[in-house]
């Protein structure tokens, strides 16, 4: 027995010896454990989803070199291939220079490969080196990754961002939640301070509420990226929305004073012309009683035929909710959905992410575990009034007064809630070019189109925010690389997703949650004063623990 397996291995490497061409092959053949495949990998497999789905042999290229050879995004530590075999009865695959002999089960069934042993943080590679017989086939499927955790790996490198946050909460920063994402797995997630510290008063609670990791925040301006964003990315790859064309093509009813010339682009890059808002929710806006609305229909309205422009098209980025407002608008018109309900069920349903929603306390989220915001409605501490304007402290309802008055709270520049865990789910989708697990939302192209800087403005991608050339470093901090993007949200909310260093980062503050105090003519909410709830402090210091 011993005399035939040492014979037959021998033969393996002779094989892989002969099949290798241009690349020297590894000669360490392992024999992994197979595991039948659960309900979801059948249909995953059967559907061709997932990161890669091959038929090999192929023949997809008269260079040789370039057939049966694939890279994939992996981690040290996981990863899964799914085989059938189909006809063939022997199969030799290289992973990372690794050979793993597979053999059709008696049965014929397809199978489940763990490739925890064979891969590596960031490109791994996959590679045919046989099949037998020659003329077989076999069908092969790859997962994107999915997030795990390991809370206690680097806990010790965080110390220095555990104590600037600590101290910020003592001398009366309301609160943050932390999460770090590093090589797939997230190393730091901590609540730090209180959900609920103040009263409409600006006193302190006799009893705060603590912050806790699952906590909902209003993520306000970072609804643009992953709401509306991944909504446009999804739409564009799926080819029912092309950014080059006219916002016209789409809205017919959109025209006048230049509207017909805007581009859909125009939006993304903020260079439409558009203020950066329009107060539909006072009766004295600056724009005029005409604009005055507390409808949402009306509010479309509004955008679609009279919302004036402030600058020319193409000349200056401004960011302006405006635009974000309108790719909103435009979401549903594609899609003859309301945007909240299109996003759950092609996002947030399909990756489990319970927490993310818009209206929260209409969807069943109890007040308990949302992070308040600002103390007495949207009045800055008495110093601003006007009908519609909120009692109390903000808890569960949008705090942007355009969004909750005037859109109803679902809108496409402000409105969604989540917590830190399921916005790193979301931020992984777009580092891992489009894909989580079996599901692909949008292509790498797609994403690539958004996130590469726009011709206007560096800082600017579609939508997206870019660290390029540092200009952002209040947001990304002083290390990020070129290749990082991410967005702000005025409650105080930061991401960004750097690829360069397979590193994410979601920071989630309640600051507008804190006394309004008073600043030469003006004022200021006193949350905005701390380097918690202006980031780039934070993200430096993250940066260095990662790196050490």
């Amino acid at each position: 027995m011993q005399r035939k397996f040492f014979l037959i291995l021998a033969g393996l490497l002779s094989l892989l010896v002969a099949c290798s061409s241009t690349e020297q092959t590894s000669t360490v053949v392992s024999k992994p454990a197979v595991q039948p495949l659960t309900a979801a990998e059948q249909l995953a497999l059967a559907s061709g989803t997932g990161q890669l789905q091959l038929s090999w042999p192929e023949q997809r290229s008269e260079r040789v070199a370039l057939n049966n050879r694939r890279r994939f995004l992996a981690y040290a530590g996981q990863g899964e291939l799914l085989v059938n075999m189909q006809q063939a009865t022997e199969l030799l695959l290289e992973v990372n220079q690794q050979v793993l002999h597979l053999q059709r089960p008696s049965d014929g069934s397809p199978f489940k490969v763990e490739l925890a042993d064979y891969t590596r943080n960031g490109e791994n590679r996959l590679q045919l080196v046989a099949v037998t017989p020659t003329d077989a086939t076999v069908q092969l499927s790859l997962p994107y990754p999915t997030l795990r955790t390991d809370l206690e790996r680097d806990s010790a490198a965080f110390r220095e961002v555990d104590q600037l946050i600590n101290a910020e909460v003592a001398e009366g920063f309301p609160g943050a939640v932390l999460l770090v994402v590093k090589d797939g797995v997230v190393i730091k997630h901590t609540a730090y301070g209180y959900a609920q510290r103040y009263n409409s008063d600006a006193q302190p609670l006799a009893e705060p509420v603590a912050l806790q990791p699952d906590t909902l925040f209003d993520i306000a301006s970072n609804t643009k990226m992953y709401a509306t964003n991944y909504a446009l990315m999804r739409l564009v790859s799926e080819g029912k929305l092309n950014v080059n064309l006219p916002i016209q093509h789409y809205f017919p009813e959109y025209q006048g004073d230049g509207r017909e010339q805007r581009t859909v682009s125009d939006l993304l890059y903020h260079t439409a012309g558009y203020p950066p808002e329009v107060h539909f929710f006072r009766p004295d806006n600056r724009h005029g009683p005409e604009f005055y609305s507390l409808n949402k229909a009306h509010t479309e309205h509004l955008i679609l035929t009279q919302v004036p422009f402030a600058t020319a098209r193409g000349q200056q980025a401004v960011y302006s909710d405006v635009d974000y407002m309108l790719l909103g608008m435009l979401i549903e018109r594609i899609t003859e959905q309301p945007l909240d309900q299109y996003l759950e069920q092609h996002f947030y349903q399909a990756l489990g992410l319970s927490n993310t929603v818009f209206n929260p306390l209409l969807k069943g989220i109890d007040k308990s575990r949302l992070a308040a915001t600002e103390l007495n409605g949207n009045s800055r501490g008495g110093r601003v009034d006007f009908p519609a304007n909120r009692q109390g402290v903000i808890l569960g309802e949008v705090h942007d007064e355009k969004a909750y008055y005037s859109f109803q709270g679902i809108a496409g520049h402000a409105g969604l809630f989540s917590t830190a865990h399921d916005l790193a789910i979301l931020m992984a989708v777009s580092l891992q070019g489009g894909g989580y697990g079996w599901q692909q939302f949008f292509d790498q192209a797609t994403l690539q189109q958004f996130i590469s800087p726009s011709p206007f403005d560096h800082k600017f991608g579609l939508g997206w925010r870019t660290a390029v050339q540092g200009d952002l470093a209040w947001h990304f901090g002083a290390y990020a690389s070129d290749t990082a993007y991410g967005h702000t949200g005025w409650t105080g909310t930061a991401t960004v997703i750097d690829p360069a260093q397979q590193l994410m980062v979601v920071l989630l503050t309640n600051k507008k949650h804190s006394p309004i105090v008073a600043d030469g003519d003006s004022y200021r909410f006193s949350g905005d004063s701390f380097e918690t709830g202006r980031y780039g402090s934070i993200l430096t210091l993250i940066y260095e623990a990662v790196q050490r």
